[in-house]
């Protein structure tokens, strides 16, 4: 629904996509593509979960390897994992997944929390994006699983909205800059799988997005930062609230945002 300046109002119908994106698995990798999934698999990303204690020791599988505070070293490593596991048919890794999920889903806590964060002013809500990610693909591409695994999503999704009411979710800046990357997991849900939960979704997506930072206000004549970052004063360090904007990744996962990312001025 919308609304003409003169206060009527006006039923809009959303126009349906033009291209639909295929499920994980709904298609064979062939040619190029298998070989390339084949040496991914069969090499580095298929086999780190045997050698990489950032993955086999992870805190959220109960061992205490973590790079960060942040603790996405395993979620990353989940969201890869899932469609390569599933998009190349490779029954370890797909067992590896199930290993991962079952773990975590088994050490959810009471209130919904997902991941090792013991203490409720430890939780930060930016690991979990990628988390989720991972989630959906799965439902996509083993719907047996959605029984268990979407409680799970929702319960964590009721935590994670009373968390944005309260103002608490980011103890740093990652999750305002990468705010989108939950908002896909919800979307696709709302699309798919609402189970009831629609207000709940779209309130949640909305907080998301009144609690992360604007990207289209950065892309502004007046704020962006067009001068060389090796030289320009001060300097900027991943101290800088300015460092963000300038992040590689950030920078390209700003992209997902619809419309709100176009340049202006």
């Amino acid at each position: 629904m919308a609304c003409r300046q003169d206060g009527t109002k006006v039923y809009l119908t959303v126009l349906p996509l033009t291209f639909q994106p295929l499920p994980l698995g709904a298609i064979t990798p062939l040619g190029w593509m298998n070989d390339l999934m084949g040496l991914m698999a069969n090499g580095l990303a298929g086999n780190q979960k045997d050698f990489y204690h950032y993955v086999n020791d992870s805190s959220w599988l109960g061992g205490s390897s973590e790079y960060s505070v942040l603790n996405e070293g395993f979620p990353y490593w989940f969201n890869g994992l899932v469609p390569l596991a599933y998009g190349f048919g490779d029954e370890r890794l797909i067992n590896q997944v199930h290993d991962a999920l079952n773990y975590v889903l088994d050490h959810q806590q009471a209130d919904g929390w997902l991941g090792p964060e013991t203490t409720t002013t430890a939780r930060d809500l930016w690991a979990r994006f990628p988390l989720f990610l991972g989630f959906i693909q799965i439902l996509e591409a083993e719907p047996s699983q959605t029984p268990r695994l979407l409680p799970s999503m929702y319960k964590f999704i009721n935590l994670m909205h009373s968390m944005l009411l309260r103002d608490v979710g980011f103890l740093e800046y990652w999750g305002e800059v990468r705010y989108q990357d939950m908002i896909i997991s919800l979307q696709w849900l709302h699309e798919n799988t609402p189970a009831n939960n629609t207000q709940l979704l779209f309130d949640t997506m909305r907080l998301l997005r009144l609690r992360g930072r604007d990207w289209a206000d950065y892309y502004d004549v007046s704020t962006y930062m067009f001068d060389d970052l090796d030289t320009m004063k001060p300097v900027v360090t991943a101290w800088s609230y300015s460092y963000p904007w300038v992040h590689g990744v950030n920078v390209g996962q700003c992209k997902l945002i619809p419309r709100e990312c176009l340049i202006r001025g």
